[in-house]
C-alpha cells in the first residue's frame, strides 16, 4: 500500500469518501420510507377492524324488515312505484300497484297492506308477494277482507316487508 499523496500548496483539496454522504442519505430515506409504508399499511388494516370489513353489507336495517340484499346503500334493491286502492261491493278492499327491481337478478319481493280506521288502529291486513326479473316491474294484488270499513277518514298503508334472492315457500 503507498502512503497517501501529500498535497501540494496550489492543488485543491481532495475529498475523502466524495460518495460517502449520497450514499448514506439514499439508505436513510429508503429506510424512512419503508417505516412510513409499514404504519400507513398498519393503520390502515386497524382502523378497518371496526367497520363491516370482511362481512356481507348490511344494506337495510332489520327494523324494516329487509335482509340484507346487497346493493349499494343509497338506493333500495325495490321499490313501490304505483298503488290505487278499490272498494269493492263485497267490503273486500284491493290494493293494486306496480313493484321495481333496482338490481341485475332475480329477487322475490314480499308486500303487505294495512288498512287504519280513523283513530290510527290497524283494522285487518293483506299480503302478496311477486317475482321480479332483472331491473324488471311487476305488479302486485293485496286484497283486505273487510277493507271497506274504513270509512272516509280511514288509511291504508302499502309496504315492502320483505326481499329474497330465491322464492320462500
Amino acid at each position: 500500500m503507498t502512503p497517501p499523496a501529500i498535497a501540494k500548496p496550489g492543488d485543491p483539496p481532495k475529498k475523502r469518501h466524495a460518495l460517502r454522504h449520497p450514499v448514506i442519505i439514499a439508505i436513510v430515506g429508503v429506510i424512512l420510507l419503508t417505516v412510513f409504508l409499514i404504519i400507513f399499511i398498519a393503520s390502515g388494516f386497524t382502523g378497518q377492524s371496526g367497520s363491516n370489513a370482511g362481512r356481507a353489507p348490511n344494506v337495510f336495517s332489520s327494523e324494516n324488515g329487509y335482509t340484507g340484499i346487497p346493493g349499494a346503500a343509497e338506493m333500495e334493491a325495490a321499490e313501490i312505484t304505483t298503488k290505487m286502492v278499490t272498494c269493492q261491493v263485497t267490503g273486500l278492499l284491493s290494493i293494486t300497484g306496480t313493484v321495481r327491481s333496482n338490481v341485475n337478478h332475480e329477487i322475490y319481493v314480499e308486500l303487505a297492506g294495512v288498512g287504519y280506521d280513523r283513530y290510527g288502529d290497524e283494522m285487518n291486513s293483506g299480503y302478496d308477494s311477486v317475482a321480479i326479473g332483472p331491473m324488471g316491474t311487476s305488479t302486485y294484488d293485496i286484497r283486505i277482507i273487510d277493507g271497506c270499513r274504513l270509512g272516509e277518514t280511514g288509511t291504508y298503508e302499502v309496504r315492502i316487508t320483505n326481499i329474497n334472492y330465491r322464492h320462500s315457500d
